[in-house]
Parts: structure tokens; C-alpha cells; sequence
């Protein structure tokens, strides 16, 4: 009995130590399998949180560089609808960089926007009010100079889109520093959270059932909220994270009563595969961030990496930077001939052709649309490198690109802008290059335009005019009117009507001619408000005279205005002035404008009782279809038809044709800039119908108007 009591008091001193040891042993398992599991839970929060902020970074940085645009904002203050859907909106119709894209506010009477697969015509803005005003709110206390943005995630319908705003700024400092914040356009792209990046995160963070939930999410999963504009969770992440600790457990389960060896080598193992796991991640997030500065289409460095790179060189590089700013021209034929897919393989062939001239000292990338950007820097001798890279371009470019069986010539204007030793910010630098590159364009040269001590003057001049027009629209009281007499070519003691002409006396810088003013304001967004002053000022004259008709020049930055037409009738009635008083005049520009919307405009106005006139006929792009598809009431033959001399009776058969022209298609004729009594009788015989011009009256103040001339009926 005692053997017993002591062979049972060592089987249980040996089953207590078994199972304090074995008991132990599973503590410690237990222990460490909670324990890794709830580390390998706080990593996947911080993991997740960190990656959501790095999808949302580069949404920002997007957002920084289409917010922080010269062109954009200018095409935007301007109202310039076309520009903003071609070179912005096209981007989030295509969707291949981000799907939403919107701007309000500023220029802005109404909100527009454009949205993946819709197309270039702007859609009904997708943000609501309560988004609007919550952006409203963040927009005014971000850092310009730092390109700040507001990040924020918003919900349509069932899709999570990671939104950022900000203001829409051009990029040159001395532009910005201008700008009066309650004048500016607010934008807002949006980038959405698809399953396919969610499968992404997935696999990066090593996590399983990554869902967006618009609830709660219930206990026992990880979860992490998403904040809307107004800084409350508009959804959550929710996924279950990784269990290193349970998986080991599971694997060594079978053997863990007797091998602890094991168990001490699995929990190394884990510890070895959860060091690997993180390395991984780690090179999945660098790929990711490579992926963010590579162009999906030509696989060039995107103009988010042109920034980085360019940054970096001219900050810390001693020597000489050049950038030579490539744009192709007439692309859009291009893509009017073989469709927008035909035109992304063009891009890809004529990338293919600049990055040839890419060296080590030489940085190609696309800068967005149908722009590219060659960076080049060496110690000394640049502008014969340069010489060289710009020889190479133009032999690789004389060959024509064949795409979708149709062979296009390649003509591209190019620009260049010079830097030493960090003489110019990357931007400042980027700028002038492209300032140099429209310059050609204008000129329509193929050769390269450099940037140079004229340019600077010019810029600064215009800087100088923009900035004493954006006071002059503060105050009103700078700006006049006078009138040129139109009037009847077989009885020119009669008027027709007369054309309202702008004059600006300023106080900072003189007088300005309209040559000079009316360009600026149309490339710096102040063209709408001026229009709007002009119009007001020629509406208080008419509300004085009775009975007088006048013409005024209408911008087509205007008349792309998004409810232009409906502005304008509005106004002229809230003067109490009849509409048929008024004459709209067109500068035939206005045929390369979204001829959709132009015919839109001009139909409304129609309708309302203004007759329009399209200005300077045969000096630009009108068709003789364009003529027959507008509304037009009038046509204004440009004085350069009208030259007579000892020698020629000038292009007479031309005018013949245009006069015989117009009529056939209902059409009345004036022709303007009338000098010489030969022209005012030519024209006569050639059947024009009025005339316009110093022979018949120069422009003056209303009251300076000669009362010899009897009014004809409207």
C-alpha cells in the first residue's frame, strides 16, 4: 500500500512535473500564438493605415500637379469649356489616371464635371452640396506654396472614390500671388477603390476578405474608417488579418506534447517568414511607387517624375539644365482620322522616337496629352548638345508614323528654356520652356523657339497688364466706350448701326490699346468679367439713346462660357434694352471652338432677338458649311480684301465672291475699314450692303456722333 502510495506519489510528482511542464508548454504556445497574432494584428491597422494614406498620397500628388496647371487655370478663368475637357476632363473620361474630375466656384456659375466613360462634355457635377461647402471650408487654409491639398474619400452609390481638392492655380508664383481666392476655381479629382486594387492590398499586406463596408463593421475583423469632407467615416475597411501565431499552432499541434525542439524551430520559423512577409511588402510598396511615376501608356516617366527628377537636378546640380518642351501639332486630326485609340498607339510610336535621343545625362518624359519633355544637363557646352538631341529629333521626325493604315506626318513645336546652377526653380524652368514651345506653335515653326531676354519682357509687361486689369475690374471706372458709324453703302448718310469700341485709360500703367489688353484677359481668365463690364457700359448708352442699334464684340472665350447665352439675354433685359438693338459680333475664331456648343449658344441668342455677325470673314478657318450649319445674320469682310492703289484694284473678285456668297445664304455684307472713296465705290457696284470705316466716321464718344446721319428702320 505505502509502494503504492509512493509509486502513485512519483506517476503523480511525474505527471504534476508532466503537466506543469506540458501545461507550461501550452501557456507559452498559447501565449505566443494570441500574442503574434495580436502584433500581426496591430502591424496589418498600421500596415493598412499606411497604405490607404499612400494611395491617397498619390492621389494628392495628381491632384497637385492638374491643380497647380498655367494652361488649366487660364482655360478655366477664361470659361474656355473645350480646353478644360481636352487637356483635364479628358483625363477622368478615360479614366486611366483618375475617374472623377470637377471644379466649381470662381469663374464657375455653374459646377461642371466629367466622369469615366461619359465622354468629354461636362456632366452634372457628382459632388453634393453638403461635399461642396465642406470643401469650401478646407480648400481657404491650405499652404498654396506648398501645393496642399484636402484628401478626403467620398461615396457614390456603391463605388468608394479617394477624392482631392484644391485651389485651380497656374503654376508660375509671381501669377498665383495674384490671385484673389474668391475668384479662383476649386477642383476636385477622384480616383476610385476598386476591387482590383483592394485584391492588391490583399496580397501586399498579406491580409484576406478586404472588403468596403458603408456600416459598422462587426467584431473580430480588423476595421479602419474612411473620412468624408466633413471629417466623419463615410465607410470602412474591413479585413481579417493575418494569424502567423494560429497557423503555427495549427501545423505544430500534432507534436507539441513531446517536441519542443520543434516548437522552439516553428516559432524561429515563424519569426523567419514573418521577416520575410515584410521585406516583401516592402518591395511591393517600392513597386508601387514606381508604378505611380511611370506613364500607363508610353511607359515614359510621368510628369509626376519629371517633377522629382527635375527638382533634384536643378537644386543639387552645379552645371547646365536645359528643358526642351516638345508638343505635337495637329494631333487632334490625328484622332479625328483613326479615333482616340488609334491616337494612343500614335503617342506610343512618337514616345518610342523621343526616348531614342535618352542618355545619361539626358531625362525623357511625358508631361501629359500630346506634351513631352526632354531634360538635359552637362558642365559646360549644353546648347551644342542640345543642337545635337534637336538635329536627332528632327531626322527621327522626318519620317511619317504609319497607325491603323493611314501614314501621318509628325510636326512638332518645340521649345527650349536654359538654367545654370539653380538659376531657376524646376518649375520656373518648366514654364518658360513651355512658354517658348507656344511661342513656336503661334509662329508655327518647326524650328525651336528659345526662351529669351524678349520673352521675360513680354511676360513681365503682360504680368503688368493683367495685374492693373484685375484692379481696373475692381473698380469700373476706367473703362469707355466710343462708337463707329456702320451705315448704308448706296446711301451712307444713313446709319445702320455702330460698333461699340473698348478704350482703358489706367491709372498704373497709361493707356493700353485693346491689341494688347483683350489677349491678356482671354489667356488670363479675366475675359468673362471684362465682357460683362463692356456689355454693361454699351447698355447704359443704348437705355439713354432710343432707337440706336450697336454691335459688340463677343470673345469666343465667352461664348464657351458655361450658360453664356442665357447670361447674356438676362442681362440686356435687366437694362430694359431690346434685344434686336444689339449686334453680337465674331471674330472667326470662334470655328475652331466646340462647334456643338457654339451653334448651342448662338441658336439661344438667335431666339432671344440679337442678330449676329461673324467679324473678319476670309481671315481664318470658316467653312462655307461652318457658314451654313451657324446662324449667322451678317458677314464683316476684313480690310485686308479692301487694299486699292495706282497699281491694283485690289482682290476685288474675292470680295465679288464673298458678297454673292453671303446673300446666297440670306446673308447682309458689311465691309469695314473703308478709307479710300475707289473702295467705297467698288464696294458699292459689287453689291455689299453697308461699310464701315475711317472714310465714313472714326470711332469717338456717343455724343461726338454726327447728326447728319438718319437712322435706318431696324
Amino acid at each position: 500500500m505505502k509502494r503504492f502510495s509512493f509509486t502513485k506519489k512519483i506517476v503523480l510528482a511525474v505527471s504534476a512535473v508532466l503537466v506543469a511542464f506540458v501545461g507550461t508548454m501550452w501557456i507559452l504556445i498559447l501565449s505566443m500564438r494570441n500574442t503574434m497574432d495580436e502584433r500581426a494584428f496591430e502591424d496589418s491597422l498600421r500596415l493598412m493605415d499606411g497604405r490607404v494614406r499612400s494611395t491617397q498620397e498619390q492621389v494628392a500628388l495628381i491632384a497637385s500637379d492638374y491643380h497647380n496647371w498655367t494652361d488649366v487655370f487660364a482655360g478655366a478663368m477664361r470659361g474656355d469649356i473645350e480646353m478644360l475637357a481636352t487637356n483635364y476632363g479628358i483625363t477622368a473620361a478615360r479614366g486611366d489616371v483618375f475617374e472623377y474630375a470637377a471644379m466649381f466656384d470662381g469663374p464657375f456659375y455653374t459646377p461642371v464635371a466629367w466622369v469615366v466613360g461619359q465622354g468629354l462634355s461636362p456632366q452634372p457635377v457628382y459632388l453634393s452640396e453638403e461635399t461642396m461647402e465642406a470643401i469650401r471650408a478646407a480648400v481657404p487654409g491650405l499652404v498654396i506654396a506648398q501645393r496642399e491639398t484636402f484628401d478626403f474619400f467620398l461615396r457614390l452609390g456603391d463605388q468608394l472614390v479617394m477624392s482631392s481638392a484644391s485651389y485651380l492655380l497656374p503654376e508660375d508664383p509671381d501669377l498665383r500671388s495674384d490671385s484673389d481666392q474668391a475668384t479662383l476655381a476649386i477642383a476636385t479629382i477622384g480616383k476610385v477603390l476598386d476591387p482590383e486594387r483592394l485584391r492588391r492590398i490583399e496580397r501586399e499586406l498579406s491580409v484576406s476578405e478586404l472588403v468596403i463596408r458603408f456600416d459598422v463593421p462587426p467584431k473580430g475583423k480588423a476595421s479602419l474608417p474612411l473620412l468624408g469632407a466633413s471629417l466623419e467615416p463615410v465607410a470602412y475597411l474591413s479585413w481579417r488579418p493575418p494569424t502567423p501565431g494560429t497557423s503555427l499552432f495549427d501545423k505544430v499541434f500534432t507534436i507539441l506534447l513531446g517536441v519542443t525542439v520543434v516548437l522552439v524551430g516553428g516559432a524561429t520559423l515563424a519569426g523567419h517568414l514573418l521577416h520575410s512577409s515584410a521585406k516583401a511588402l516592402m518591395q511591393k510598396e517600392a513597386e508601387a511607387a514606381d508604378l505611380a511615376r511611370t506613364d500607363a501608356l508610353t511607359g515614359l516617366p510621368n510628369r509626376l517624375a519629371l517633377r522629382e527628377n527635375l527638382s533634384r537636378i536643378t537644386s543639387q546640380y552645379d552645371g547646365e539644365v536645359a528643358v526642351l518642351v516638345l508638343d505635337l501639332d495637329r494631333f487632334k486630326q490625328v484622332n479625328d482620322v483613326i479615333g482616340h485609340t488609334g491616337g494612343d498607339v500614335f503617342l506610343q510610336i512618337f514616345a518610342e522616337r523621343v526616348q531614342a535621343v535618352s542618355d545619361k545625362n539626358c531625362f525623357v518624359a511625358r508631361n501629359g496629352g500630346d506634351e513631352f519633355v526632354i531634360v538635359i544637363w552637362a558642365q559646360d557646352r549644353l546648347a551644342g548638345i542640345v543642337d545635337a538631341k534637336v538635329a536627332r529629333l528632327e531626322e527621327l521626325f522626318s519620317s511619317p508614323i504609319r497607325c491603323h493604315g493611314f501614314l501621318f506626318d509628325v510636326f512638332v513645336s518645340k521649345g527650349i528654356a536654359y538654367s545654370r546652377s539653380g538659376e531657376h526653380s524646376a518649375d520656373e524652368l518648366l514654364r518658360r520652356a513651355d512658354r517658348a514651345m507656344y511661342t513656336a506653335k503661334a509662329l508655327q515653326l518647326q524650328e525651336p523657339s528659345i526662351y529669351d531676354e524678349e520673352m521675360r519682357v513680354r511676360d513681365l509687361k503682360e504680368n503688368s497688364i493683367e495685374k492693373a486689369l484685375r484692379s481696373a475690374l475692381l473698380r469700373k471706372n476706367e473703362f469707355s466706350i466710343v462708337y463707329q458709324p456702320i451705315v448704308d453703302a448706296k446711301q451712307n448718310d444713313r446709319l445702320l448701326r455702330l460698333e461699340a469700341l473698348a478704350r482703358w485709360e489706367s491709372p498704373m500703367i497709361g493707356r493700353v490699346s485693346p491689341a494688347e489688353f483683350i489677349p491678356v484677359a482671354e489667356t488670363r481668365g479675366l475675359m468673362i468679367a471684362l465682357g460683362w463690364h463692356i456689355l454693361e457700359l454699351v447698355c447704359r448708352d443704348l437705355k439713354e439713346t432710343p432707337g440706336l442699334r450697336v454691335s459688340v464684340n463677343v470673345s469666343p472665350i465667352q461664348l464657351m462660357a458655361p450658360r453664356f447665352a442665357n447670361e447674356f439675354c438676362s442681362r440686356v433685359l435687366s437694362y430694359g434694352v431690346d434685344s434686336e438693338r444689339i449686334d453680337i459680333e465674331l471674330t472667326e475664331s470662334v470655328a475652331l471652338r466646340d462647334e456643338v456648343m457654339v451653334s448651342e449658344q448662338l441658336h439661344i441668342l438667335r431666339a432671344a432677338g440679337f442678330s449676329i455677325s461673324l467679324d473678319d470673314f476670309g481671315t481664318g478657318f470658316t467653312s462655307i458649311g461652318y457658314l451654313g450649319r451657324m446662324p449667322f445674320n451678317s458677314i464683316k469682310i476684313d480690310r485686308s480684301f479692301l487694299a486699292v492703289d495706282e497699281q491694283s484694284d485690289g482682290d476685288f473678285s474675292i470680295i465679288d465672291a464673298m458678297i454673292a456668297l453671303s446673300h446666297s445664304m440670306g446673308m447682309t455684307v458689311v465691309a469695314e475699314g473703308v478709307e479710300e472713296e475707289a473702295e467705297l465705290v467698288r464696294l458699292r457696284d459689287s453689291g455689299c450692303d453697308y461699310l464701315q470705316g475711317y472714310l465714313l466716321g472714326r470711332p469717338g464718344p456717343l455724343s461726338s456722333i454726327s447728326l447728319e446721319f438718319t437712322t435706318a428702320a431696324a
